[in-house]
């Protein structure tokens, strides 16, 4: 989007080694650069990527990411370029710091089109992940890191929208999507904690490929919410280690990432598998990710019964952490994530009208802000808005767990069995 003043500039004639100290947004107002970043011969190398030819600048930034001018030939573009991320992402700097403030802002539409058109393209790498993965000629995962290097763009830009678009219910169990889903509300959940750029494209990186040992296993296997004999469950408990029998071979996956996907199903009282691991023994990644695992398995349906109320979720994760099942500060960052009516869900207000959570709230996560039917942001100091209930989606069915339940309700998240 052109900002009164800037400047259109091609991306041919950007200088590696300078900073952008000014944000760029695409001609939509999505995030292209954020303020602070580095221009790289791979952050170019990206932007061509994504067909992007031009970019308007700030006028102070002109001389320093051009050389003072504009016009001559086109930057040798390396042959070799790095696998895995693009090295926009810079170390030791919380990406907390560098989210953009859109609070007062309403839902982009466009944004929402490009972050469910980036689950199109992440189903077609991992197609293409599977077939190297069974003909045994993977060499290197860069296509799937930069699906976590564009999401985590994507929380930069607009953390609330993202993480409400990407994390909703969805009926069907494929493997691609959920993969994205993970790394997305992974990624969004180590921002809250502080960690920096390159830490939380790992998270991201750990999300995408936590299940790809189920690409070769028995096809059964890929929507662990179907029932289970004791002996298909014993099989289907091995595919973290699949995984990584998968993977190891390949350089460009980090240590901790490759640790962390075997380790996502195990749960922080020792309860899960494939090693029953407990506590700080669990790689903080897993420990991120497991969080996030429990919570989609909930809201989405299963053989046995639809999903749940994301609200309810949330409550029946809380009352297990109460237990020992998850580490105790990751659930504080994920609640603060989606707040307790989840981020995109839908509400019924004191006065009987629907509404839907859009952002959170820095200083209360049981008051996010809402909008009406006509996108219209509510009062919350009016009695009449306040937060009566949650409601279920339109799109599938979901079901209520009243609190009075939960305490009764046994849950082995580790079989994914939910008696209610």
């Amino acid at each position: 989007m052109s900002r009164p003043g800037s400047v259109s500039v091609s991306v041919d004639q950007l200088r590696p080694g300078v900073v952008c100290s000014h944000s760029i947004d695409d001609e939509g107002g999505i995030l292209l650069l954020g303020s602070g970043t580095r221009i790289t011969e791979q952050v170019i190398a990206g932007l061509v990527d994504r067909d992007v030819k031009t970019i308007d600048i700030h006028p102070s930034d002109l001389a320093a990411m051009t050389g003072g001018k504009v016009g001559g030939p086109r930057p040798v573009r390396k042959n070799g370029r790095e696998v895995g991320f693009s090295g926009v992402w810079e170390e030791n700097i919380s990406l907390k710091e560098l989210l953009v403030d859109r609070f007062e802002e309403p839902f982009n539409e466009k944004r929402t089109e490009v972050l469910q058109r980036g689950l199109l393209g992440a189903k077609a790498r991992f197609d293409q992940l599977e077939r190297m993965i069974v003909d045994r000629e993977i060499h290197s995962i860069d296509s799937i890191a930069t699906i976590s290097d564009a999401y985590a763009r994507a929380i930069l830009d607009d953390y609330d929208q993202t993480v409400g678009v990407m994390g909703a219910a969805e009926a069907e169990h494929d493997i691609s999507r959920r993969s994205v889903q993970m790394a997305v509300l992974g990624m969004a959940i180590g921002a809250e904690l502080g960690f920096d750029g390159p830490t939380t494209l790992e998270i991201g990186l750990a999300g995408l490929l936590h299940d790809v040992g189920l690409l070769v296993m028995d096809p059964k296997f890929r929507d662990p919410s179907n029932s289970m004999s004791p002996a298909e469950r014993w099989e289907y408990e091995k595919h973290p280690l699949v995984a990584k029998e998968c993977l190891e071979n390949l350089r460009d996956i980090p240590v901790s990432v490759q640790l962390a996907i075997q380790q996502v199903h195990e749960q922080y009282d020792g309860s899960g598998f494939p090693r029953a691991l407990r506590g700080p023994r669990i790689h903080i990644y897993a420990r991120i990710l497991n969080v996030v695992d429990a919570y989609l398995h909930l809201i989405s349906p299963a053989s046995n019964r639809c999903g749940i109320l994301p609200h309810d979720a949330l409550g029946l994760m809380l009352h297990h952490a109460g237990r020992g099942i998850f580490d105790p500060k990751v659930i504080r960052a994920f609640l603060k994530t989606e707040t307790m009516f989840p981020l995109g869900s839908l509400v019924e207000l004191q006065s009987g009208a629907p509404a839907t959570v859009i952002r959170r709230k820095s200083d209360d996560y049981a008051k996010p802000v809402l909008v009406n039917q006509d996108g219209e942001r509510l009062d919350q100091t009016d009695p009449e808005n306040t937060i009566l209930r949650p409601l279920a989606s339109c799109n599938l069915p979901q079901m209520r767990i009243p609190i009075s339940q939960m305490p009764s309700i046994q849950w082995n998240l580790a079989e994914n069995r939910l008696l209610v």
